[in-house]
C-alpha cells in the first residue's frame, strides 16, 4: 500500500486510520465516470463521513477525483494498493 497523493488536516485523525463510511467500486468505469460516482455517494454522506472509491482508472484516482476533492475543498487520499488498483479516500 501506498500513499501517492493526499490533502489532509491535521485537525483529524489521518485517511488511513479512519473508518470507512461507504464504499463504491467503479471497477472497469473509464474516467471521468469514477469522480462522478464518488460525488453522487458523496450526497448521501454527512460531514466528517469518509468514502472510499475503489477505482482501476489511473486517470481518474491520479487526476479527474482529486480535482473535485480540490474544488470541493475536501480532504483525501489516493492509495494504490496493487498493481492496476487505487482506493482514494475522501472526507466530507
Amino acid at each position: 500500500m501506498h500513499v501517492l497523493l493526499h490533502k489532509t488536516s491535521s485537525e483529524q485523525p489521518s485517511l488511513l486510520d479512519v473508518s470507512i463510511a461507504k464504499r463504491i467500486d467503479t471497477r472497469g468505469m473509464s474516467c471521468p465516470y469514477p469522480s462522478f460516482e464518488a460525488v453522487k455517494a458523496l450526497s448521501s454522506l454527512g460531514k466528517g463521513d469518509v468514502l472510499e472509491v475503489v477505482t482501476d482508472s489511473e486517470e481518474s484516482a491520479l487526476d479527474s477525483i482529486p480535482k473535485v476533492c480540490e474544488r470541493r475543498g475536501l480532504e483525501y487520499a489516493v492509495i494504490k494498493v496493487d498493481s492496476g488498483l487505487w482506493h482514494v479516500r475522501i472526507r466530507k
